[in-house]
Formats: C-alpha cells, structure tokens, sequence
C-alpha cells in the first residue's frame, strides 16, 4: 500500500474527518486529502506529526511495495542482514523463518515475534477482531520496542 492509502486506513480506522487529522497534526486539510490521493508525498517530518496523531508507528505508513514474490524476498533479504532472520527447515521439510540467537538483534526480533503470535492467536481463536487486530499492528513498536 502507498503512504496516503494508508493514511486513509488508519485515519478512517481512528474514525477520524481529514480535518480532525489536519488539526491534530498542524497540517492543512488539503495537505492531507493531497497526501491521501497520492497528488503529493508527505516530508518525513509530516509522516512523523501524522503517525503520532494515528497513534501508529511511523513505519506503518511507510509505502512497502511486496506485489511480488521477488519484492518480498527482496525484504527478507534485507531483514536477514539486518536483523538475522534467516530460513531454516523444519523436520519435515517445510521452510520456516528463525532468529539467528547470535545476531546482536535477536532478542528484540524474538520478542517483537513473540508479541505478533500471541496476537495472531488471539485473532484466529476470535478474541480479538480483525480490526483490533490492525490496529495492534500499526501502533506495535510506539513504545513496544
């Protein structure tokens, strides 16, 4: 999704006018209906004010562009350098992703995984909905991490 769809996404999920979210970041209502249409790309600086007034984390509204396959593994790639999540293979065969326990990383990455499965449990047994479910993901790592 690009940034201003997703600007739309957690501004509607917040339930929220583009006015409301102009006021509450000190930007202009045209700037956000601009931002949202895709007609303009906010600076870092209003992707910052915009994240806080969604009460998201700024990297939820960064444009993650994973249509393909390739793109994806491209960002695990990239996660793998960075983070030392790498592939492994389970006893049947299947392939899996694991934290590399040497990688400086490894005990935020572990934590901040543990915290989606507990999540992803919690919605696929229905104790939370889709919704808050959604809304944990995009403000996970605020405070979290």
């Amino acid at each position: 999704m690009k940034t201003g769809e997703l600007i739309r996404r957690y501004r509607k999920m917040r339930k929220m006018t583009q006015a409301d979210l102009a006021e509450a970041c000190g930007l202009s209502d045209s700037a956000i209906r601009n931002y949202e249409l895709g007609n303009r790309k906010p600076s870092e600086a209003h992707v910052k004010s915009i994240a806080q007034a969604l009460e998201v984390a700024q990297e939820a509204l960064l444009d993650v562009d994973v249509d393909s396959v390739r793109k994806a593994l491209e960002y695990l790639f990239r996660i793998d350098e960075g983070t030392g999540l790498k592939p492994a293979r389970g006893a049947e065969g299947d392939v899996f992703l694991t934290v590399d326990r040497n990688s400086p990383k490894a005990p935020k990455l572990s934590t901040a995984l543990e915290a989606w499965m507990r999540q992803r449990e919690r919605l696929d047994a229905g104790e939370i909905s889709q919704e808050e479910y959604d809304a944990w993901k995009a403000s996970f790592g605020m405070s979290d991490l």
